[in-house]
């Protein structure tokens, strides 16, 4: 990919974020077990793009088209 990927595989940037709370399996934007969310973030640092719930095939659609 031309463009680097994160997983927070335990949830320490969600919660530096205040999108997870610290003891907590669940995030904030999605608060479904299992429900992980998706942030796409440019160059700068800015946020374009939040997707709470990356289950459904229509959400990782959505987030490959931002990407491209």
């Amino acid at each position: 990919m031309p463009f680097p990927v994160l997983l927070d595989g335990d949830r320490s940037i969600a919660i530096a974020f205040g999108m997870s709370n610290p003891g907590d399996e669940r995030y904030l934007a999605n608060p479904a077990e299992g429900r992980r969310p998706a942030v796409i973030v440019d160059e700068e640092g800015l946020v374009l793009k939040l997707v709470p719930d990356l289950a459904t095939e229509d959400q990782q659609t959505e987030i490959l088209a931002n990407l491209i």
